[in-house]
């Protein structure tokens, strides 16, 4: 891949900057509409960046087309119409999908800068979809999520244990050559440097993700529900075992159980995230109760608007995950005013109940934990109030402008470092360095 920029052209003393903006190749495997936790983190990304003047093609492998979106300077470009021939046939063998999978992101961003020169990439560091472009010339910034062996199928077949080692050998080879490393917290940071083993001397920022504006607006002119109402409460995500599913709604078993032997009205449990088939199929291995069954709301993948339509309803959001990486979903709760519990077996959770105080933590993330930390938070329903107004005093400062100045602290060092000697990267360093049109 071979930079063709011409030289930039400076502007007159007593004209406007007519600098070239920058152009930023942003590599992800899903992409809204489609509502994942992963998802949000590349569109947060996208709009923090085009906000500062930067233009953003982003990458996916949810779709095939090539869309606009709600911002003028942000294409989405889908890659999965790549997966053909031969690489169609990779993606059925263990490990080789994810070889698959680089193949086609790479192909993608070659044809798209033979159109219009990209002057950097940032990728997400799980499945390592940058791992065929680490060498093409141009600055790689990996920003950190969940790695994919947390979330891969945790059997003990032989294709598994290949697919995870290959995964993991791919996203460390991309974090340890990357021009520079960006993670979401602090206690995530740590997390990441033991998982893929850095080398001193590697560029690794910590730079939180901001919430979706929308989000924040919603979630204040959103209305609390009655406290004396029938108690609701909403898992938001998906069936992954490390995020605790199983766990909560066993634990939701027994808290209904222990309102109907009080005569109390029984709780309901909203469910958003599932693929549609899974929660069935999840009752029927957890043998959940009649009862409880009756009271669990599966909703599947929402969009915000529909999201909110729900969250009008709960009191708040279970959340029991053993690890997180981004903490969507906490900030996410704190946004709609809706009190948290979390789990303190997750580090990125302890940090931010404690940081914030807007929700109660169970210590671990076991049916008889969960299902008493539910019943104790949502006891004394005064307190929740307060924990509302602390979430949705927190979401005002998780803003995209912030977030974007960050991601872009980190791009001036990863330009600034690179090992690149050609002239046309000097120029996109002195951009960087400018404010974009």
């Amino acid at each position: 891949m071979t930079q063709e920029h011409s030289p930039v052209q400076s502007a007159p003393a007593d004209g406007p900057d007519v600098s070239p903006a920058l152009e930023v190749a942003l590599l992800t495997w899903e992409y809204p509409p489609i509502p994942t936790a992963k998802g949000r983190v590349a569109c947060e990304t996208a709009h923090a960046l085009a906000a500062h003047g930067v233009n953003v093609r982003v990458f996916t492998m949810d779709r095939d087309d090539v869309v606009r979106t709600d911002h003028d300077r942000i294409e989405v470009i889908g890659c999965a119409g790549r997966i053909t021939g031969l690489r169609r046939l990779m993606k059925t063998i263990p490990g080789l999908e994810h070889i698959a999978a680089a193949a086609a992101f790479r192909e993608c961003v070659q044809d798209e800068h033979e159109r219009r020169p990209f002057d950097l990439i940032e990728a997400t560091n799980c499945g390592a979809p940058a791992a065929m472009l680490m060498d093409c010339g141009l600055p790689v910034v990996i920003r950190n999520t969940a790695p994919h062996a947390l979330d891969a199928a945790d059997d003990d077949s032989f294709g598994s244990r290949l697919s995870r080692f290959v995964a993991r050998g791919l996203e460390a080879r991309c974090a340890n050559t990357a021009a520079a490393v960006i993670s979401n917290t602090r206690t995530h940071a740590r997390f990441i440097k033991d998982w893929y083993g850095f080398q001193p001397g590697n560029i690794h920022m910590v730079t939180p993700v901001s919430v979706d504006p929308q989000i924040v607006r919603t979630g204040a002119s959103l209305p609390y529900p009655p406290l004396h109402a029938r108690l609701r409460l909403a898992y938001i995500g998906d069936g992954a075992p490390r995020k605790g599913l199983d766990e909560l709604l066993i634990a939701f078993d027994i808290v209904v159980h222990s309102a109907q032997a009080k005569d109390d009205p029984l709780p309901e449990l909203h469910v958003i995230g599932l693929a549609p088939p899974d929660m069935e199929a999840r009752m029927d291995r957890l043998s959940l109760s009649q009862i409880a069954r009756e009271q669990i709301l599966d909703f599947g993948r929402l969009t915000d608007d529909s999201m909110s339509h729900v969250l009008a309803r709960c009191h708040g959001i279970i959340a029991p995950s053993r690890y997180q990486s981004t903490g969507s979903v906490y900030r996410e709760a704190a946004a709609f005013g809706r009190p948290l519990i979390a789990c303190a077996e997750d580090p990125t959770a302890v940090e931010f109940v404690e940081k914030y105080g807007c929700g109660r933590l169970a210590q671990e993330c076991t049916p008889g934990s969960l299902s008493r930390t539910i019943m104790s938070t949502f006891a004394n329903r005064a307190d929740l109030v307060q924990m509302r107004h602390r979430g949705l005093d927190a979401a005002k400062t998780w803003n995209r402008d912030e977030f974007g100045a960050r991601t872009l602290q980190v791009y001036r060092r990863a330009m600034n470092l690179a090992p690149i000697s050609l002239p046309a990267f000097q120029d996109a360093r002195a951009r960087l360095a400018q404010p974009h049109s």
